[in-house]
Order: C-alpha cells, then sequence, then structure tokens
C-alpha cells in the first residue's frame, strides 16, 4: 500500500523529521527527548520504507506535517533527500502551512543554500556535535518547538473545523470580525522607543513591585540583564498605583535619575538634603564605586527609620547573578525588597504579539521565528513585528482580519538598517582599540554577541582562556581608556570598569546588532590585521633557489600531512589572481616565515625592498618568528636577518655540505620548526 496513512488532524500535531543516516545517533537523542509528548504524532527518516517507495512516502510525509525539523548536516546537504525534503519544506513554510525548524547537528556551511537566511537551532550558533552541554541544549530545542505545537493546537481548536476553511476564514476565528472597539497606529502598538501601552506585558513580579512601592521608607531594588523591561515595569506601577496612592498625603513628585546623565549624578551626590517622595536610581550600577556606597548607606539609613515621605527605588544590572547591593554591602538583606527579573519567557513575548495582533487586527504567521530572534526580549519583538506589519502596509487598526505573511528576513534586515544608525560608529570605535595587530576587541565583540545577558567578566574570560590573559587585562586597563579618550559617545552603548573587570552591553538590539554583523567585513573597515598562526608557515625564496626550496618542503610534507602545520610559498599562487594581495594575505597569517638566504636573495630587488621588510615589520608588530636557513655563502650581517638565530651553522651553509650532510641538516632543521611550531602555538 503506497498511500501514507494520515494522521488525525483535529486531534494531534504531525511532527516530521528529515535527517542523513549518518545523523541518526543525534537523532535518537532527540527522540528521547520528545517520546512521550500527548497528541504529538512524530514520523522519522527510518519510518520509511527502504526502495522505490521511500521518495513518494518522504513527499507525503512532508506534504502532511504540520512541523518539520530539519537536522542540518554536510552529508544532509549532499543527499538528494535535501532536494526533495528541504525545497519542499521551505515552499510550505513560507506559505505558512507548516512550521520550519532548521536544527544545526554538525558544523556546515550554509551559505549559498536556502537555509542561510534562517534562524538555526540551537540559538548560540553552535553544532550540536561540539555543543559540551548537549543535553541542555536538546532540551531548548525541545522546549521551543513544543511551544509552538502547542500554539498550532490552540490555532486549531479556535478556527474552522471544515477541512475547507480558507486561511482567511481561519484568521477571523482568531480575531473577532470587524473593526475592533478601538484604532490604533501602528507605533501605538509595537513602540521601537518609549513606554508600551497596548502591548505592555506585566512581569510575574509585578504586583508584589507594586505592594512593595506603597510601603512607606523600605527600599527597593530590581535587578536584572539589560532590555528586559526592569525600568518599564517600574513605571508602569507608578502609573497605576498613582502617585497619591504611593506618597499617601504627602503628594510629593516622583524623580526618575539616571546615572548615565552627569546632572543627575550630581544631583545624587546630596541625595539626603533635598530626597523627598519616590526617587527612582536607573542604571545604578554605572555610579562610582564610592557614591554608590554612599547610597547604599542612605538606603539602610531609610529602612531603619522608615520615613512616610521618602522611598528610594534602585535599577541596574547585577552581572553573573551576583547582586550589586550584596556585593556592596552584606548585612541588608532584611532592609530592602529586592526583585530579580530575567528575560521574557517565550509565553511572554508571545503575548505582546498577541496583544498586537488584536490591537491592529492581524495575525502573524512566523511567531515560532520571532521567538526565536528576539530570544527573551520584548524591544526586539516591538521591532521586528512593527517592520513586518510595515512590509504589509499595515500602519493602522484594520477593518477586516489581515494575515501577516513570513518575510521575517527582510524585517531582519529593516532593524539591522535603522540599528546601524544607532551603532556603527561606536562599534568601529570600539573595534579599533588596541591597535591594527590587537584582535582582542573584535574577539569581545564576538563574545558580546554570544552572551545572553550582554556581560562579560575579565576573571572568567582569563580562565577560559589563560593565554589571553594578557591581552584582555591589557584591554581593560590601556586600550579602553584610550578608546573612551578619544570617543567619549563609546560610554552611551559600553558600560567598562576596569576596577572590577566588567564590560556590558546594555542594549539588547546591540546584542542582536553583532550577531547579525559580519566582524570579519569590520575588522577590514577598521584597518584590523589577522592574527599570525603558528600552525601557518611563509617561505622566503630566490627564484634561483627553487632546488632548495623543494627540498626542504620535501622533509617538512610528513609534518604538514599531520596538520603540524600549513605551508605557503609563492608557487601556491593561482594564474590570473591578484598575486600582490595574495602574498600579502599570506604573510599576514604567517606566525613562522622561513627564509632561504642567499646571495641570489640578498640581491633581490624585490625581496630586499618588499618581501623582507614586510616580513620585519610582522615580527616586529605582531610576533611573527623568522627563521632564517643559509643555503650558500652571503653577507648574512648586511640582510637585516642577522638579530635572528639560523636554523643551521652560518659557517657552513646547505650548498657546501655534501649530500648526505645536506640531508641530514634539512632533518635537524625540519625538527627545530616543528620544535617552535608546536611549543609557540
Amino acid at each position: 500500500m503506497d498511500r501514507v496513512e494520515q494522521p488525525d488532524r483535529e486531534a494531534n500535531i504531525f511532527i516530521f523529521v528529515v535527517c542523513a543516516r549518518e545523523d541518526y545517533r543525534l537523532l535518537s537523542r532527540l527522540l528521547l527527548h520528545m517520546k512521550y509528548w500527548p497528541g504529538i504524532l512524530l514520523r522519522t527518516p527510518i519510518d520509511l520504507r527502504p526502495g522505490a517507495h521511500m521518495a513518494k512516502e518522504l513527499r507525503q510525509h512532508i506534504e502532511s506535517a504540520d512541523v518539520l525539523l530539519l537536522l542540518i548536516s554536510p552529508d544532509l546537504l549532499a543527499s538528494p533527500t535535501y532536494e526533495r525534503a528541504i525545497s519542499l519544506g521551505l515552499v510550505r513554510a513560507q506559505r505558512g502551512e507548516l512550521q520550519l525548524f532548521p536544527i544545526l547537528v554538525r558544523p556546515t556551511s550554509l551559505e549559498g543554500t536556502p537555509l542561510a537566511s534562517l534562524q538555526l537551532l540551537p540559538r548560540n550558533g553552535r553544532a550540536l556535535s561540539e555543543e559540551i552541554a548537549r543535553a541542555q541544549a536538546l532540551q531548548q530545542i525541545v522546549h521551543e518547538v513544543l511551544l509552538i505545537c502547542r500554539e498550532l493546537r490552540n490555532r486549531r481548536r479556535i478556527s474552522p473545523s471544515s477541512p475547507a476553511a480558507s486561511s482567511e476564514s481561519r484568521t477571523r476565528g482568531l480575531t473577532a470580525p470587524g473593526l475592533p472597539p478601538t484604532s490604533y497606529r501602528l507605533d501605538e502598538v509595537f513602540k521601537r522607543t518609549g513606554l508600551p501601552t497596548v502591548t505592555f506585558v506585566p512581569p510575574s513580579i509585578f504586583e508584589p513591585l507594586k505592594l512593595a512601592l506603597v510601603e512607606p521608607g523600605r527600599g527597593v531594588v530590581i535587578e536584572g540583564p539589560s532590555g528586559i523591561g526592569k525600568t518599564t515595569a517600574v513605571q508602569k506601577a507608578v502609573q497605576q498605583l498613582g502617585e497619591e496612592e504611593i506618597a499617601r498625603a504627602e503628594r510629593p513628585t516622583i524623580t526618575l535619575l539616571s546615572a548615565r546623565a552627569p546632572a543627575d549624578r550630581e544631583r545624587l551626590r546630596t541625595l539626603s538634603q533635598w530626597h523627598r517622595g519616590v526617587v527612582i536610581i536607573d542604571d545604578f550600577h554605572r555610579l562610582e564605586p564610592g557614591l554608590r556606597q554612599e547610597l547604599v548607606d542612605y538606603l539602610k539609613l531609610l529602612a531603619d527609620i522608615q520615613p512616610e515621605d521618602r522611598k528610594l527605588v534602585i535599577i541596574g544590572i547585577p552581572g553573573t547573578g551576583q547582586s550589586f547591593i550584596s556585593s556592596v554591602s552584606f548585612d541588608m538583606a532584611m532592609r530592602f525588597d529586592r526583585f530579580k527579573m530575567g528575560h521574557a519567557s517565550d509565553e511572554e513575548i508571545l503575548q505582546l504579539i498577541r496583544q498586537g495582533e488584536q490591537a491592529l487586527n492581524v495575525i502573524f504567521e512566523c511567531k515560532e521565528d520571532i521567538l526565536r530572534l528576539v530570544d527573551g526580549s520584548f524591544i526586539l519583538a516591538q521591532f521586528l513585528c512593527y517592520y513586518l506589519c510595515m512590509q504589509h502596509n499595515i500602519i493602522k487598526t484594520q477593518p477586516s482580519p489581515v494575515t501577516i505573511r513570513h518575510r521575517l528576513a527582510k524585517a531582519v534586515q529593516n532593524v539591522m538598517e535603522t540599528l546601524e544608525r544607532k551603532f556603527d560608529l561606536a562599534i568601529k570605535q570600539f573595534a579599533v582599540a588596541g591597535g591594527p595587530y590587537d584582535q582582542t576587541s573584535l574577539s569581545l565583540l564576538e563574545e558580546l554577541s554570544q552572551s545572553r545577558e550582554g556581560v562579560l567578566w575579565l576573571s572568567l574570560l582569563q580562565q577560559q582562556e589563560p593565554g589571553r590573559a594578557h591581552d584582555l587585562e591589557r584591554f581593560f586597563k590601556e586600550s579602553w581608556p584610550q578608546a573612551i579618550a578619544s570617543y567619549p559617545d563609546l560610554a552611551y552603548h559600553f558600560f567598562c570598569d576596569p576596577t572590577v573587570g566588567v564590560l556590558l552591553a546594555e542594549d539588547p538590539t546591540l546584542i542582536f546588532y553583532l550577531r547579525h554583523c559580519n566582524l570579519e567585513q569590520l575588522a577590514c573597515k577598521v584597518g584590523k590585521r589577522p592574527v599570525p598562526s603558528r600552525q601557518q608557515i611563509f617561505i622566503c625564496y630566490a627564484r634561483e633557489d627553487k632546488r632548495w626550496l623543494e627540498l626542504l618542503r620535501s622533509h617538512l610534507a610528513p609534518l604538514e600531512q599531520k596538520g603540524v602545520f600549513d605551508v605557503w610559498d609563492d608557487r601556491l599562487i593561482s594564474a590570473g589572481s591578484r598575486w600582490e594581495q595574495t602574498l600579502e594575505d599570506a604573510i599576514l597569517r604567517a606566525g613562522v616565515a622561513i627564509v632561504l638566504v642567499s646571495a641570489k636573495l640578498l640581491g633581490s630587488d624585490f625581496i630586499m625592498t618588499k618581501q623582507l621588510p614586510r616580513l620585519l615589520e610582522r615580527a616586529r608588530l605582531a610576533g611573527t618568528l623568522i627563521i632564517p636557513i643559509i643555503v650558500s655563502p652571503c653577507l648574512l650581517e648586511e640582510s637585516g636577518l642577522q638579530s635572528f638565530e639560523p636554523a643551521n651553522d652560518p659557517q657552513e651553509p646547505l650548498s657546501t655540505l655534501r649530500p648526505a650532510a645536506q640531508e641530514q641538516t634539512l632533518v635537524s632543521i625540519a625538527r627545530r620548526i616543528r620544535t617552535a611550531v608546536t611549543e609557540q602555538s
């Protein structure tokens, strides 16, 4: 029987998994986490019958699936399954007929494929095969898939059951027909700046926070990563309570001060002299340590005397879970109310989207992709929903329901264009810190792009990569102060405290921007030079000494085959290429330069005026190791190489030795090169 049995679509969600045979082991690990889901029908390639019917069954499964999981690996991209499954799956996903989850199971280059523009799971971009915490990564993936399955089941329960129901009629089942009672503009619903109104989602601590704000005298501390709505939650709580209820009969003003503003910092120095009513200090972590301590002491005083007319509220980022208050003072645990906020849950982001859908009378078909991209950030969800609506010319509440089709790649591009105007110059100024040969600033940008909290600690980075300890410490103590002195606006986007070794990117849109930036292109734009690698060997020689080049390479070949290093010489320049640029790139990448020194080399105008000076410059600025090999009698002291230790005795050049002695010397030279590379790598 050729026909695939169709699942009960009203009662179940049908998930189909596509993967290569080589990935069945990882598939089995994934299935363990999904085995006992109620209301889920799960099929995999293992369920397909081999032979002539396999292609037909594969197509039927994909055509009937509600959710398609693609386990991405080089073997999948190279298999016929890729052509059939992914092309059909992408078409159905673009039509909104199924939910597509591309899961990176092994490192795979997706450039030039239809998958290149999709958001992969896991969200950190690391393949499951290389993930140390693989079980945790699998659980996160399964959680996202389960969330969408629940959404699909909820949608199915309230949409018409008729098989002939159109997409529009299904949408009408989710949104009340006719114009909603209130009409909104798009910018009022999905706000890119300012306090959200229509799409405000109260955090779980919202009601306890309101109660804490009412209690006289007792301080309130709100901690959490950037961009999760700490300040918004306080402002909304204040709005709902009203000044009269908070301050009782005194009716003082509510004052919001930011540690970013110089004028506000000056006011905070004299807070105890003028404080009345509720004072909210935002970005508390940005204050200098001395002022922070004074304000913490003042918070303790208020907790002791509990005045009816004064209250202090502190908002800040604690870093890696450690409270910025407890790190300053250990005896305050019972003297203030502390609220810890985390990233928004997927359910909370979905609530924001649904509130926007109801206000504008629309329905988004790509909620699951929005969830993956925003990674728990309300503001990013606002941005993406705004631009998705703009693409469909939705600028106000619609008179009848409208479906927002999947154009997320374009929405991401819109967000990036907006953020570029905000961050481009600051990112370039950050990247250039340390000079052209110091890659530390670029590596920190990459680390920040992968940090969900937007926080990097010097001590943790040094523990993880001891070899970078010196460079990291130099960045915090030298490069950052120099960068902030030359471009003070960096402080609006990054917060760096060299005294404790912490670097913050406080805006989640900045993290989003970094994740979607091409850091290699950024390095080129700001003039960063590649980090030389000791595994890359460059050989400089005169054409007339080609014989010695070939002999040396024959002795290095066994080590090169084992992957100890890669050797480059100008014979690798292909015809028609830009040979000068290719030569320059090879010099920049090389951590070891071997120079075959002879009278012919010293007499080469190009080598002595172009190539050798670049190698000497790289040795001076980037630490490239230069190893001279004396192949024939010459004036070594006139070469500029006299300060580098030769690999063989200058008094016994290779050309003066007997053939057997030449071979033995070359063996010794190969061993010295291997030692130099492996010890310094």
